[in-house]
């Protein structure tokens, strides 16, 4: 059949549908398993009442049955009750077609949605409705006889509707595009921070970085009317303190009413200023204090930033009972200490690419990137911190390729109510453009002090690979076509540690898992989440440990298998030694997705979800232990000569490194992901008492039993 004389054509009315009825009932009788069944005269009326879309293919005078579409109606929604296409008609984009035709015909009756039922377990067909703009919105039970789970999925129409759309989408399936309830906090400045700014005072750095993190954004700060009532008594008779020309750059917010303020006095002094409140001997300071304090409080501020000890020592009972915080100036950097990254790594391209941070003289040549991509001058410096001074508010890195910069990645000291605000460049006319865009990605993400991290990724224009490689981690899309959303979970969930790294999960992102971690069904079971805008949505396991990706999501029953790796490979493939390197590291360390290749024997121990526990054996002076453990996405067999160079930079493998393993030509190719290291490796006497093996058996890929991997993770990863 030549595919240029090919033509498909949709039939649509009834006179045109009804003679291929007994056609298209045969044609789902053939696919029972995905489509189910319903008797002829289901599709003899469906035909009659025009809700059955049958396509045809022309092939010079020959016409045949493609495939067809059944659906039914209830205003304003309809429901897709069967989609199939004849095998032989596949890759012309049918169905896709087919469905295009359902949502042109019901937005132009003003119906609102289109829904669809999918078994869980039927992947193909779940990634289509997920690419057809059909969002997954709850679980379901299907029928007795298969016992299987449904998920119930939903395709919102460009119709005008009295209530919003729900806003769920398969480009933010997390709901990460909404900023929080209150996304940057505001709070009051004490009059002693303020002091603190002359230059020989002992805190005066700590000031000059908040102020510069509140000029990126992280924070915003405002003063109380007492600021300058404050000022105005300490003034010298006669004389106006310089301070209070600074105080008229800053917001001002009024103190308390006095009745509202005494009632203030007396539940915060007693614990602020207990002798002095109890001997009824308050000075007008400890009064001014009480005011600032009663200014948030009253007006609902996050809180007050002041370098009084006393104030501080209050600052439980303070949240607790008013929700304020008190804070000292250094409490804003708060990720003061660096990880030195990968530093210089060898590209796909062969290239040497360095990670550095941005020292003075660079600044010239970052402003000429990010001006040839269309970053306008006052942006350059303000919004990317691209300018000539230096502060320790601000973390800047430049990727290098021999002397020409082709790379720029920004992110505040501080974090913007628990999320990383990050700037990141790459000039894409470079072939190694991707490659910079990992080493940059993967360096912002090893940064995280904490389990749960937000990065909100703010890109230049004329981003497109920067985006591909973004998205390959877990970041998920906007509406802004310059920002790019991620929540990174840095942890293995387990079953005593799911309600405590639930909770984080939400405080942090305001993404709510399932109150008790389910059992383990399938790799692409679903899961119900709760989104930061209270939708409810349905998300399928694998998809959400690659959107909280490091995270493994180690649900009971989950299948496993430990696979042996030299020390040699190991290093390059896993980084887990954290050795200084003196040459290049390898370019395995830059993807998100890595791979392992072993002999062809070893392909049935992989399965798509699986747990991988990598043993490093004691060649070459290997620990003789399970160092980390990783996530199947697939596995595939391949020549020896056919393996791909992709395949070979994700493995840390050079084409003749191939002959080691094994003698067949034939090599399985293991693609894994979301690798954790072990907090505490997992030792060779502890492995035997597992019933895991021997050294000798270790040396082999081998499934593991549903109490060996409990096993193991219960002692690589301590509670």
């Amino acid at each position: 059949m030549g595919t240029q004389k090919l033509a498909i054509e949709l039939l649509l009315k009834r006179q045109d549908v009804q003679p291929y009825a007994k056609q298209v009932a045969r044609a789902a009788e053939s696919d029972r398993l995905a489509l189910g069944w319903f008797p002829f005269k289901v599709y003899e009326e469906a035909a009659i009442s025009e809700r059955l879309i049958v396509a045809i293919a022309r092939d010079a005078d020959e016409v045949r049955y493609a495939g067809h579409l059944m659906f039914t109606t209830t205003f304003p929604r309809g429901h897709v009750s069967q989609i199939h296409v004849d095998s032989s008609h596949r890759r012309y984009g049918i169905a896709k077609r087919m469905l295009d035709a359902l949502k042109d015909q019901l937005s132009a009756l003003n119906y609102i949605a289109i829904h669809a039922k999918v078994a869980e377990d039927l992947r193909t067909s779940q990634e289509f409705w997920q690419s057809q703009g059909f969002y997954a919105h709850r679980a379901v039970p299907g029928g007795k006889t298969r016992g299987r789970t449904l998920v119930a999925r939903s395709h919102e129409l460009p119709t005008r509707q009295l209530f919003p759309t729900s806003g769920l989408s398969h480009g933010d399936p997390l709901g990460l595009a909404a900023e929080p309830a209150i996304a940057t906090k505001l709070y009051l400045l004490d009059l002693n921070v303020m002091f603190d700014l002359g230059p020989r005072r002992a805190r005066h750095q700590d000031v000059v970085d908040l102020f510069a993190l509140e000029r990126l954004g992280v924070c915003r700060l405002a003063l109380s009317t007492e600021f300058d009532a404050e000022l105005k008594r300490s003034a010298t008779m006669g004389k106006t303190d310089p301070m209070q020309g600074l105080g008229q750059v800053f917001p001002k917010f009024a103190a308390p009413p006095e009745e509202v303020m005494k009632q203030y006095t007396q539940e915060i002094a007693p614990v602020v200023f207990p002798e002095r409140f109890a001997a009824g001997a308050l000075t007008d300071n400890d009064l001014s204090d009480l005011r600032h304090l009663g200014t948030a409080i009253y007006h609902k501020l996050a809180g007050l930033v002041t370098s009084d000890g006393a104030i501080r020592d209050a600052s439980a009972m303070l949240r607790s009972r008013y929700g304020i915080e008190v804070l000292s100036p250094s409490a804003f950097k708060v990720l003061d200490e660096l990880d030195t990254g990968l530093g210089a790594v060898t590209a796909s391209t062969r290239d040497t690419l360095e990670l550095l941070e941005l020292t003075p003289g660079r600044e010239v040549a970052v402003r000429g990137l990010l001006g040839s991509l269309g970053v306008a001058v006052a942006d350059q410096s303000t919004l990317w911190a691209a300018d000539d001074g230096s502060s320790r508010a601000r973390h800047r890195h430049v990727v290098l390729e021999g002397e020409r910069t082709i790379g720029y990645l920004m992110w505040p000291s501080g974090l913007r109510n628990a999320t990383c605000d990050a700037f990141l460049a790459v000039d894409e006319r470079v072939t190694c453009a991707p490659d910079a865009a990992r080493l940059m990605l993967v360096h912002l993400m090893g940064q995280a002090n904490e389990e749960v991290q937000r990065i909100r990724l703010r890109l230049a224009p004329q981003q497109a690979s920067v985006r591909e490689v973004a998205l390959e981690v877990g970041f998920t899309g906007t509406d802004k076509a310059q920002e790019l959303n991620k929540v990174s979970l840095h942890s293995v969930l387990l079953p005593h540690n799911w309600s405590t790294l639930r909770s984080k999960l939400q405080a942090v992102s305001e993404i709510a898992l399932p109150s008790l971690m389910p059992a383990f069904r399938a790799a692409d079971q679903y899961l119900e989440l709760t989104r930061p805008d209270g939708q409810r949505t349905q998300v399928s396991a694998f998809a959400l440990e690659t959107l909280l990706s490091p995270a493994l999501i180690c649900m009971p029953g989950r299948p496993g298998v430990l696979v042996p790796i030299k020390r040699d490979y190991a290093e390059h493939l896993l980084g887990h030694l954290g050795q200084m390197q003196l040459l290049p590291r390898s370019k395995a360390l830059l993807y998100q997705q890595r791979h392992y290749l072993s002999s062809p024997r070893a392909l049935k121990a992989f399965q798509r979800g699986s747990l991988m526990f990598f043993y490093e054996s004691s060649r070459s002076k290997g620990l003789t232990a399970v160092v980390a453990v990783a996530r199947v996405n697939n596995a595939y067999l391949s020549a020896e000569g056919a393996v791909e160079k992709d395949d070979l930079d994700r493995s840390a493998l050079e084409a003749g490194d191939l002959a080691a393993i094994g003698k067949s030509e034939i090599k399985t190719v293991v693609a894994f992901s979301n690798l954790i290291m072990l907090q505490k490796p997992v030792s060779l006497e502890s492995l035997k008492k597992f019933g895991c093996g021997d050294a000798t058996k270790l040396l082999t890929s081998r499934p593991l039993t549903s109490k060996q991997i409990e096993n193991i993770l219960l002692e690589g990863f301590p509670a």
